[in-house]
């Protein structure tokens, strides 16, 4: 074995390696996006500041592995004659011998990003008819939105004004 067929195969073991690792952060963030959208399903709030808490983690985590990917999925592109920003597919055709473990982290690593990006859609989508019901109800009930110079709408328990004859559900002054 040549050196640099040498260099190459250590190049694609630490480049999947590295696919492995953000293939499990995927899988880590579509977990707890999942749990967060049972969360929200199931009207239990309780929790859901400490499982969006887990969703930002887990985002960290794959952008910390995405940068090592970058960096180590350069370093073999530059080694096999390609652009540093070489894809895998294009590294997979540049590299015969390890084009199906390159093409299979490829699939793998684009279905987990489409059950990502469909279960952080459902929350939100999920989130957004919850506050549409929730700002419904505090109308029907003659409590205002409040509106904040930086952050847009606000909260209704921190923006509500009570009007006066109406039912107090949370005393906000408290």
């Amino acid at each position: 074995m040549t050196a640099r067929a040498d260099t190459l195969r250590m190049g694609v073991e630490a480049l999947s390696s590295c696919l492995w690792e953000q293939r499990e952060a995927l899988e880590d963030l579509a977990y707890r996006l999942e749990a967060e959208l049972l969360m929200v399903a199931s009207g239990r709030y309780r929790w859901l500041a400490r499982t969006t808490a887990g969703v930002e983690e887990a985002l960290a985590r794959l952008a910390a592995v995405e940068q090592r990917r970058a960096v180590e999925a350069g370093a073999l592109a530059a080694e096999a004659g390609l652009q540093a920003d070489a894809n895998l597919e294009a590294l997979a055709d540049a590299l015969p011998d390890a084009a199906e473990v390159l093409r299979s982290h490829r699939r793998n690593l684009h279905d987990l990003l489409h059950e990502v990006e469909e279960l952080a859609q459902r929350t939100r989508a999920l989130l957004a008819r919850n506050l549409a019901a929730t700002t419904d109800a505090l109308a029907m009930l003659g409590v205002e939105q409040g509106y904040g110079p930086d952050l847009g709408r606000r909260s209704p328990v921190h923006a509500a004004t009570v009007q006066p004859g109406t039912a107090v559900l949370v005393d906000a002054r408290l």
